[in-house]
């Protein structure tokens, strides 16, 4: 982040099953600093071995994210993404890490109905993350609110993990093309 970046809040971006990064460095507004994970196995990552275990990733990228994550800041993600989200604003809860302000999550079932939902485009490193999701325990309702994007009939469930309330905004036709 540059010095410009440190005044606006901090959105942490992670994308889809079987998707690159690419599409949230290109979010725009005055009021955020959008930093997006790219999964190892993945666009710029691909060399990297991919994780195949929830647990193991969220760990590694709590490691990794350390730093950027004592300011302010949002996680967001979208499909496979908002689990990866969900755990590790689940695990810096637990850790006594910090709160994020918020966990916005997209198109995906909470973790409690996620393994069942395994997206076309998954790679086998990305139903194995879903799969070892389903077997992580019941965490305590996180203390930040949760917003969610998507079909109601997908979403719901998302705000038994909140103690912090949870809005859904339905997703639109053109949202899910």
């Amino acid at each position: 982040m540059d010095r410009d970046d440190v005044q606006r809040l901090l959105f942490v971006c992670f994308p889809d099953a079987g998707e690159a990064a690419g599409r949230y460095r290109a979010w725009r507004d005055p009021r955020i600093a959008v930093q997006v994970v790219e999964l190892p196995g993945r666009g710029e990552r691909r060399d990297e071995h991919p994780y195949r275990d929830m647990w193991l990733l969220v760990e590694a990228l709590a490691a990794e994210l350390a730093g950027a994550l004592e300011s302010p800041h949002v996680l967001f993600g979208a499909g496979l993404g908002a689990l990866v989200a969900y755990r590790l604003a689940q695990r810096r809860v637990a850790a006594g890490l910090g709160v994020s302000r918020a966990l916005v999550v997209a198109h995906q079932a909470p973790p409690s109905r996620a393994a069942r939902a395994v997206p076309e485009q998954a790679g086998r490193a990305d139903v194995s993350l879903l799969a070892s999701d389903a077997h992580l325990p019941v965490a305590p309702p996180l203390p930040c609110p949760i917003r969610g994007f998507g079909e109601p009939h997908v979403m719901t469930g998302w705000g038994e993990h909140t103690s912090a309330g949870f809005v859904l905004t339905p997703a639109r036709a053109q949202d899910s093309a």
